[in-house]
């Protein structure tokens, strides 16, 4: 055991030897620097280099300038061709405006009407509107939000929004804003007022619009229903006419 012992420590010896003599001399590909390579970590200081740029963050690569806040250019709130979003912590159901590109944005305005507005005011809107936001200054800046909330139904005007993505109860059918042909009407009790309800939903309507009635008032067949605007509960947008229904049934 003792000899084994001496053996090895004449080999590590000789390494050790052998291992300067290369540090020494050689072709001097290796032997540049007498001190060993050290890895060294990213820089975490204050100072500049060439990967990060200046600067006294962690050695993080920068992402770029920070995104600018939304600017209003035309400086109208809900103008014609503005989107929107909710607020959060806000007042109830408030909007305001954000880029049409926003991942929260909502939707987009088709139209804004500029006069005083009620409960009563009479709404003209667009055929692909979905949605009717009220515009109030309230004696303050002019807010805007659904006229679901009185805070927005008596104020200085309104718009007509396009949901962004579905649903659009504007559309035939949807269930929401203009009554209009293919658009689904339900009704609760015997008393033949109807309220629209989206055709494909939970509620399942009782009569269809298929039509208007002709010259002489007649409806393409004779057992259509005949609706008038005292049998519509929700008349935005109806103006007057009389419609012809039937019941889904029936094709």
């Amino acid at each position: 055991m003792r000899f084994g012992h001496g053996v090895r420590a004449a080999a590590v010896v000789a390494v050790l030897v052998w291992a300067a003599g290369c540090s020494d001399g050689g072709d001097g590909a290796s032997g540049a620097s007498s001190s060993p390579a050290v890895s060294t970590p990213a820089a975490t200081g204050t100072g500049t280099g060439t990967s990060t740029g200046t600067g006294t963050g962690t050695g993080t690569p920068s992402s770029g300038p920070p995104e600018s806040p939304y600017n209003d250019s035309d400086t109208v709130l809900m103008a014609e061709g503005d989107c929107y979003g909710s607020v959060t912590g806000s007042a109830p159901g408030r909007v305001e405006e954000v880029a049409c590109d926003d991942p929260d944005a909502i939707g987009k305005v088709l139209k804004r009407a500029e006069e005083r507005t009620t409960q009563n005011t009479y709404i003209d809107c667009p055929g692909p509107t979905d949605d009717v936001l009220g515009i109030s200054d309230a004696g303050g800046p002019e807010l805007a939000g659904p006229r679901d909330y009185a805070q927005y139904v008596n104020g200085v005007g309104y718009a007509c929004v396009r949901n962004l993505r579905a649903p659009h109860p504007g559309d035939p059918g949807g269930g929401g804003m203009e009554i209009r042909v293919g658009d689904c009407l339900w009704t609760s009790g015997p008393a033949d007022q109807y309220e629209e309800v989206p055709c494909e939903g939970e509620t399942l309507p009782d009569v269809r619009i298929v039509g208007q009635p002709d010259l002489d008032g007649n409806c393409p067949r004779e057992d259509d229903i005949q609706l008038t605007e005292d049998s519509i509960l929700d008349v935005a947008g109806l103006g007057g006419p009389t419609y012809c229904a039937r019941r889904p049934t029936n094709p």
